[in-house]
């Protein structure tokens, strides 16, 4: 049963009750006064007729008298005055004759003129069952009111304290019943979900405020201007994940010789980590590189610092080139990296993937490392080129599902070496249509045709 049914049955039942007491209390009050005012009124009527009597009172021989019959007797009743001894007294006056006498046979009766019955007594019972039914009925109604807006005034308090910060509060109803208990559990369920919304909220702007804290250190951490020797060109490209990314990087600059050198790298963790990772990578391969160390060298000194400073579990991977200007051989060193170069041979008009062997940064304090470490050695004729990607690029998939995989990863390369970095950059954008799911890093080395 509903709230407002059980309210209208509460409070009808117990006014239907307490109005029965009320009728018989008043029946009984009223029967009781009534009887009461008959005994007077036959008293006073037998004082009138003894003292009218004992004053030898005589009725006049006609009055304006209603007649009417009471259990076979005629009875006249009027008001007249009476002549007594002491003068004219007005009165009430009853003539008695029984049916079918001659007349002869009357009794005459008198009544005070004004008798009136006491009303007060029934007005005032009256009175106090009208009030103790009205007290009655607000009583019961004050309690269930407070019955129902107790629970109430619980719940706004709950909710107001958790409004001004207190969270572990819950929303209770003490005592409350149906729809009551089920508005209180709504309200906490509510309430529960608002805090767990605003908390996800809270998430989500966290979330958002990292991912473009990662972007600003991926965006701030720029490839060094590379002048690189005549006739050769280097260019580089970053696609930026949706989100935090993964930490793929690219790098170019130049050793105390002036020989340019490309790096395209890759770390083991996303979000923050991967960025740290990232940028604790870069860092190494630059200090070392720029100290004069050549590819094998800077890794192996990458290496030893990240081993030193990555918990376990964490490592990057890095595939570098270094151009010797004097000569056009180029110097390939991969730690770790799962994703080949590739080598554009124009005389032989093919593409060649060219992948020394190496473990990745951070795995071993040392020896392990240097002695996996290979490095490959060739030269850029004119019109050969030297293409470095991120691993992920052959993995990564667009909207539809489908994959760049190896066959797109090497048209990317072909596209890159014979139209240009910016061409590629269209294509792959027009392949992925939204950002793609990981950072992908690309660098170039070419040599142009000598005219």
């Amino acid at each position: 049963m509903g709230l407002a049914a059980r309210f209208t049955v509460s409070l009808g039942l117990f006014t239907g009750l307490l109005s029965a007491a009320a009728c018989w209390f008043l029946l009984k009050g009223a029967a009781d006064l009534q009887g009461t005012e008959i005994e007077k009124a036959r008293r006073a009527m037998v004082a009138e007729t003894a003292q009218l009597k004992a004053l030898g009172g005589k009725v006049p021989e006609s009055f304006n008298a209603q007649v009417r019959d009471e259990s076979g007797v005629r009875i006249q009743e009027g008001v007249a005055e009476v002549e007594t001894s002491e003068g004219l007294r007005g009165t009430r006056i009853f003539r008695a004759v029984p049916s079918g006498s001659d007349g002869s046979q009357v009794e005459i009766f008198f009544a005070p003129e004004g008798y009136e019955a006491e009303s007060d007594p029934l007005l005032v019972l009256v009175l106090l069952v009208g009030g103790i039914l009205v007290l009655s009925t607000i009583g019961v109604g004050a309690v269930m009111a407070f019955r129902i807006a107790a629970p109430l005034q619980t719940m706004a308090e709950d909710v107001l304290a958790i409004s001004r910060g207190h969270l572990d509060r819950r929303v209770e109803a003490k005592g409350a019943t149906g729809e009551l208990a089920h508005l209180a559990k709504a309200v906490d369920r509510m309430v529960g979900d608002l805090l767990d919304g605003q908390e996800t909220e809270e998430a989500l702007v966290a979330k958002e405020q990292e991912e473009e804290d990662l972007r600003s250190i991926r965006r701030n951490l720029q490839p060094m201007t590379v002048d690189p020797p005549a006739g050769f060109s280097v260019t580089t490209h970053l696609e930026e994940a949706e989100g935090a990314g993964t930490g793929d990087f690219v790098d170019t600059m130049a050793d105390a010789d002036g020989a340019p050198i490309l790096v395209v790298g890759a770390s083991a963790a996303d979000g923050l980590p991967g960025a740290l990772l990232l940028a604790m990578t870069r860092a190494y391969l630059r200090s070392a590189v720029l100290n004069g160390e050549r590819p094998a060298e800077a890794c192996a000194t990458t290496n030893a610092s990240l081993n030193r400073d990555l918990a376990r579990g964490l490592f990057a991977s890095a595939m570098v080139a270094r151009l010797e200007p004097t000569t056009s051989e180029v110097e390939l060193v991969s730690a770790g990296h799962k994703a080949p170069a590739v080598r554009w041979d124009a005389t032989a008009g093919e593409l060649r993937s060219i992948q020394p062997n190496g473990i990745a940064l951070g795995f071993d304090d040392g020896p392990v490392f240097v002695k996996s470490l290979e490095k490959t050695t060739f030269v850029l004729n004119p019109g050969d080129a030297l293409f470095l990607f991120s691993p992920a690029a052959f993995s990564c998939e667009n909207v539809k599902g489908e994959a760049l995989g190896e066959s797109g990863v090497y048209g990317l390369a072909k596209v890159a070496i014979e139209q240009g970095m910016g061409a590629m950059t269209k294509q792959l954008k027009a392949f992925f249509g939204n950002a793609p799911e990981a950072d992908l890093a690309f660098a170039l080395l070419s040599r142009r045709v000598e005219k």
